[in-house]
C-alpha cells in the first residue's frame, strides 16, 4: 500500500559521480580460434575459399554484365558463427578495402566487395594456408603487462596472421546476396498490394556517393525509368529508398536480381482489426469531467470517436481528422476510448488501471475496415502533422494498430520513422504488439512459431510495446488469468531486444472478452492487444500528470518498467523466455512506484553520458545502503531492484545492430578482502565466465544492446557483502563513430522483505550526508470517477 509520507527521492548527480577516464573493461586476452589444429583450420578456410571462387566464377560475370563497371561493388553475405564484434573479419575487410554495408539477421553481414577484392580475398587464403601452425599454442607466448602480471600474448611477427585465422574460423560461410533475400518480405498478398497501389518501395545498398550514383543510373537505364518515375521515399531517413512504379510482377523479379538492390517491399497497410463479439443490454451512465480539474492526457490514433457519443465526447478536448466522416467506422476508436474512461466499471475485476478520468486527443486516421486501409506513408504524414500541433500538450500517443509484416532482422523505413518522430517531438508512442490471427494451440510458454512474432510498428525501439494477458478464464480456455493471451504476439524485437516492453489485460477468446462501451453507452465485448495498449497509455499519461517535475520520456519509460511485475508471480521477470511474452510485466500506477513505506525507499537518478563533456562513465561511490540491513561484519540482507532505461544512438541501415550503444549497469559491494565484487543478478549478471562471453549469451542473460535493463539483489537472510556499495554505469559502442551522448534514467528501490528495518529513515540520513535530493511528492491525490448502471 502506498504512503505519501514516504515519497521517492530524486537524487542529483555529483560532479565526482561522472568519470573522465577510460571506460573500465576486461583486459582483452588472445583471441580464441574456432579450430585449434592445422588440419581442421585448413579444411574450414578451404571451404570458404571454394565458396568465394564460386562467387567469383559464377556470380560476378553475370552481375558484371549488368553494372558494366569493373570496379563496381557487389553485395556478398558473410554468415558469422558468433555475434561479437571481436569475431568479425574487420582486419581482413580493411585489407580488402571492403566494408559492412548492412546487417540483417543476427550474424548475417552484407559486405560490399569488388571483383578485385574478391580475387584478393581468395589469394589471401591461399597465402595464409602455407603459414598455419600445427596448433594455435605454437603462436601463443607469455609476457609481463604493465601491472607485472604474466599474460598470454601472440608470438612477435605473427600478429596479423593470428588475427586473420581467428577471423576466418569465426566465419560460418559466404554467399552472394540473392533475389530471394531481396523479396524476403514480399508475400503474394504484398505483390497484389503493389499492383493495387501502382507502385512499391525499393531500397538500395549504400556504398559511397559515386558508386551509389552509378548503381542507380544503371538501374534506371535497364528498367527505362526517368528521374520523374523514381522518387526518393520522403520519410526514409538513413536509407537509400525510392518509390518505383509497378509494371508487372515479372519486372519486380527482374529488379530483385539487380546487384545493389537490398529489398523490394509493398507499402505496409494498417487496418482496423477487431472481433466485435457481442453487444449487451447493460448500459452505463455517462460520466462528465469536472470543470477546472486537471486530468492525464492521451492522444488516441485510431478510427475516431463519434461527436454524438455522449459517454466519451465530453472527454475529447481536441479532434484531428484525416478520414472523411462518410468513410469512418468509430467502433474500434470508441472501444479504445471507452477503456480509458469506463474500464473499471465495465470490468469490475480489472486491476492496475487508471480510474480517475483521461482527457483525449482524437486523431482519426483509420478508415472503416469494410472500405479501405491507411498506407504507411499516409500514416506517417498524419502523425507528423498531428504531432507538430499537439506534441507539447499530449506526451502519450496510443497506437492500437498493427500490420501483417513481422519483425525481422531488418528495420523498415516505417519503424525508423516512428522512432524519429518520438525523438523529434519528445513523446512516447504506446503500440499494440499485434494479434496472432490463428491463435496458439499450445501453451504460450512452449510455443516457438516464428509467425507469431511482433509486427510493425511494434518493433519500434523507442516505443512502449504492449502485449496481452488474459483477464479471466474457465476450463474452456487455453490460458489462465494472467497468462499471455493466445493471440498476443511475442518478442524478441530487433537484435534480441525485449519486446513487448510490458503487458496488460485483455479478453480471453472463449467466454471471457474484455468489455468497453459503444456509442450508445452499451457494454460491448472484444479481445486483442489493441485493448491492452490504452490501459498502459493511461498509466503512462498519469505519470506525466502526477510527476512533480518536468518528466522526460526516458524517465517515464523507466518508471513504467520499474513498477512492472510478472502478472502471475508479482516478481521481477528475469528469464528471456518470459520477457518475450510478458516484457517486464504488468505496470503499476505512479503512486505505487514512487510512494513507499518505513521499510522501503525508491531513489531516482537522471543524466546523460557524454564523452565530449568528459562524462564517460558513472560510478556512484558511497551508495546509500541502510545500516539496519547489515548482518554481522561481512553480510548484508534485503532487496534491491535497479532499473535502467537509456536512449542509444541508432542506425536503421544496420538492421539487427540498430542500437549502436550499450550501457551496462553493475551494483558492487566491498568484500572483506578489500576488493569490490558484483552482488546483483538479472539483466547485468556481473563478471561472466570467459568461456560464456558469447554475444548471444550476453544479449539474453544481460540484455546487452537492449535499452531497458533490470538487476536485483535479493537475500532475506543475508549474503556476503558490506554496506559500502557502488553503482557503476559502463557504456560501450559498436563503432567509434557511434559515440554519441546517451540520455539515461535509473530507478533504485531498497526494501526489507521482513518489514522490520527502518530502511526509509536510514537511507534518508545517508543521503543528507553526501547528496542533494528532492522529495517526489505527487501533484495531487487522484479521485476515482464513478457512475451507475441502469
Amino acid at each position: 500500500m502506498d504512503n505519501h509520507k514516504y515519497p521517492a527521492k530524486f537524487v542529483n548527480f555529483r560532479p565526482s559521480d561522472f568519470q573522465k577516464g577510460k571506460v573500465p573493461s576486461p583486459v582483452p586476452g588472445v583471441a580464441k580460434w574456432e579450430y585449434n589444429h592445422r588440419k581442421a583450420i585448413i579444411q574450414h578456410i578451404t571451404n570458404l575459399k571454394h565458396q568465394l571462387q564460386e562467387i567469383y566464377e559464377s556470380y560476378v560475370p553475370v552481375v558484371r554484365k549488368t553494372l558494366k563497371h569493373h570496379d563496381s561493388s557487389y553485395p556478398i553475405v558473410i554468415y558469422m558463427k558468433k555475434l561479437a564484434k571481436s569475431h568479425r573479419p574487420d582486419g581482413i575487410l580493411k585489407c580488402l578495402d571492403s566494408e559492412v554495408i548492412a546487417v540483417h539477421a543476427l550474424g548475417k553481414l552484407v559486405v560490399g566487395m569488388t571483383e578485385d577484392s574478391l580475387a584478393k580475398f581468395i589469394q589471401l587464403i591461399n597465402d595464409l594456408i602455407q603459414e598455419i601452425p600445427i596448433t594455435r599454442d605454437e603462436w601463443v607466448t607469455q609476457k609481463l603487462d604493465k601491472s607485472g602480471t604474466w599474460r598470454d600474448a601472440i608470438v612477435p611477427g605473427k600478429e596479423r596472421d593470428f588475427e586473420w585465422i581467428h577471423e576466418l574460423t569465426s566465419i560460418d560461410y559466404v554467399k552472394e546476396y540473392s533475389p530471394n533475400e531481396v523479396l524476403e518480405a514480399m508475400s503474394s498478398h504484398d505483390m497484389q498490394d503493389c499492383k493495387t497501389d501502382g507502385e512499391f518501395k525499393i531500397r538500395f545498398f549504400q556504398y559511397d556517393n559515386d558508386t551509389d550514383h552509378i548503381v542507380r543510373n544503371q538501374f534506371n537505364q535497364i528498367f527505362n525509368l526517368y528521374e520523374s518515375d523514381i522518387r526518393p521515399l520522403s520519410y526514409a531517413s538513413g536509407f537509400s529508398s525510392y518509390v518505383v512504379p509497378f509494371v508487372n510482377e515479372e519486372t519486380i523479379h527482374q529488379m530483385a536480381a539487380f546487384p545493389g538492390v537490398e529489398s523490394i517491399t509493398s507499402f505496409t497497410r494498417f487496418r482496423v482489426n477487431s472481433s466485435a463479439i457481442a453487444e449487451s443490454r447493460t448500459f452505463l451512465e455517462a460520466i462528465q469531467p469536472e470543470v477546472g480539474k486537471s486530468y492525464p492526457k492521451v492522444a488516441i490514433v485510431d478510427s475516431g470517436i463519434g461527436k454524438d457519443n455522449n459517454h466519451i465526447s465530453p472527454w475529447v478536448e481536441e479532434r484531428d481528422i484525416y478520414v472523411p466522416f462518410n468513410r469512418q467506422d468509430n467502433y474500434h476508436g470508441e472501444f479504445v476510448g471507452g477503456l480509458l474512461l469506463y474500464a473499471h466499471h465495465a470490468n469490475p475485476t480489472l486491476k492496475n488501471i487508471v480510474d480517475t478520468g483521461v482527457k483525449i486527443l482524437d486523431v482519426v486516421v483509420l478508415p472503416a475496415e469494410s472500405l479501405e486501409s491507411i498506407r504507411e506513408d499516409e500514416l506517417i504524414d498524419a502523425l507528423d502533422t498531428a504531432l507538430e500541433k499537439y506534441a507539447k500538450e499530449y506526451r502519450v500517443w496510443n497506437l492500437s494498430l498493427g500490420s501483417s509484416r513481422l519483425c525481422s532482422g531488418v528495420i523498415s523505413e516505417f519503424t525508423a520513422s516512428i522512432d524519429i518522430l518520438q525523438d523529434t517531438y519528445n513523446v512516447n508512442f504506446v503500440i499494440a504488439a499485434g494479434n496472432f490471427v490463428e491463435l496458439r494451440q499450445a501453451g504460450p510458454v512452449t510455443s516457438e512459431d516464428e509467425n507469431d512474432r511482433i509486427c510493425l510498428p511494434a518493433d519500434s525501439i523507442r516505443a512502449i510495446t504492449v502485449g496481452s494477458i488474459a483477464l479471466n478464464h474457465d476450463d474452456t480456455n487455453l490460458v489462465k488469468q494472467g497468462e499471455a493471451a493466445p493471440y498476443s504476439r511475442r518478442g524478441p524485437g530487433i537484435g534480441l531486444s525485449i519486446k513487448p516492453d510490458v503487458v496488460h489485460y485483455s479478453g480471453n477468446p472463449r467466454n471471457f472478452p474484455i468489455q468497453s462501451i459503444n456509442s450508445n453507452g452499451a457494454i460491448v465485448e472484444d479481445y486483442g492487444t489493441s485493448f491492452s495498449a490504452p490501459l498502459v497509455s493511461a498509466i503512462m499519461a498519469e505519470y506525466y500528470e502526477q510527476y512533480p517535475e518536468q518528466l522526460s520520456k526516458t524517465m517515464a519509460k523507466a518508471l513504467l518498467i520499474h513498477g512492472s511485475k510478472h502478472p502471475l508471480t508479482n516478481k521481477c521477470i528475469e528469464l528471456a523466455s518470459d520477457h518475450y511474452y510478458y516484457g517486464f510485466g504488468l505496470p503499476s500506477r505512479i503512486q505505487d512506484v514512487l510512494y513507499g513505506n518505513e521499510h522501503e525507499i525508491t531513489l531516482v537518478f537522471e543524466g546523460k553520458l557524454n564523452a565530449k563533456q568528459n562524462r564517460n562513465w558513472v560510478q556512484i561511490s558511497d551508495f546509500p545502503f541502510p545500516e539496519s540491513l547489515k548482518v554481522g561484519e561481512n553480510k548484508i540482507r534485503g532487496e534491491i531492484l535497479v532499473t535502467l532505461v537509456y536512449e542509444p544512438h541508432v542506425n536503421p541501415r544496420l538492421g539487427s545492430e540498430y542500437c549502436r550503444g550499450n550501457v551496462d549497469i553493475r551494483l558492487r559491494t566491498l568484500f572483506e578482502d578489500g576488493k569490490y565484487g558484483t552482488i546483483s543478478k538479472g539483466s547485468s549478471a556481473g563478471e561472466i565466465n570467459q568461456a560464456e562471453r558469447w554475444e548471444k549469451s550476453q544479449m539474453t542473460k544481460e540484455l546487452k544492446w537492449s535499452p531497458s535493463k533490470q538487476l536485483s539483489f535479493i537475500s532475506p537472510q543475508g549474503k556476503r557483502g558490506s554496506t559500502d556499495l557502488r553503482l557503476d554505469l559502463f557504456p560501450t559502442w559498436r563503432d567509434i563513430t557511434d559515440k554519441q551522448p546517451i540520455p539515461f534514467a535509473i530507478i533504485v528501490t531498497i526494501r526489507d522483505p521482513k518489514k522490520s528495518a527502518p530502511v526509509y529513515t536510514d537511507v534518508s540520513r545517508s543521503l543528507l550526508k553526501a547528496f542533494q535530493t528532492n522529495d517526489l511528492n505527487l501533484r495531487y491525490t487522484p479521485t476515482r470517477i464513478t457512475n451507475k448502471s441502469r
